[in-house]
């Protein structure tokens, strides 16, 4: 397969979830964003579907994103409530920072040593790896939605297009 094939395939996908992340934030009324019925609240599971995006888009698994100064961690109610304006702002970094990422990529970086070892051998593994994390998250965010009676994010198939 062609590098730059690869490539289109990944910001296709990459570009497609984080528009569907999008539109979850952007539908979560305030009373469900935070719940503390709710564990994780919904705002946790969106902060850590970007939280692991940024990671897996980083060059160094000992080097976790510290945007907030928040430790990501869904089983615990952190001190700081991070607002839908806070995510949104963090999600269109990490897309810019995806964007910038795939658009640089070589041959060589995609089937060079990968050392988030968990996530496959290769680049190109944890490439697809993070797409897989990211879309079960929003996968998720979605049920959480419509269980409250709330319409889910729509699938995403061009984001291109509005």
């Amino acid at each position: 397969m062609k590098v730059s094939l690869f490539l289109d395939i990944c910001r296709e996908n990459y570009l497609a979830l984080m528009k569907m992340l999008e539109q979850a934030i952007t539908l979560c009324p305030d009373e469900l964003w935070i719940n503390n019925s709710m564990q994780p609240q919904f705002w946790q599971e969106i902060f850590h579907t970007i939280y692991y995006l940024d990671f897996y888009f980083g060059d160094n698994w000992k080097k976790k994103p510290n945007r907030f100064d928040l430790e990501e961690n869904l089983g615990e109610i952190p001190e700081t409530i991070l607002s839908k304006e806070d995510l949104q702002t963090y999600l269109n970094e990490v897309r810019e920072k995806c964007v910038n990422l795939l658009g640089n990529l070589t041959k060589e970086d995609l089937e060079g040593k990968n050392s988030y070892f968990w996530t496959g051998a290769t680049l190109s593994h944890r490439l697809i790896y993070n797409i897989r994390h990211s879309q079960h998250h929003v996968g998720k965010i979605n049920s959480i939605l419509r269980a409250n009676g709330i319409e889910a994010a729509k699938w995403v198939v061009n984001p291109d297009k509005p």
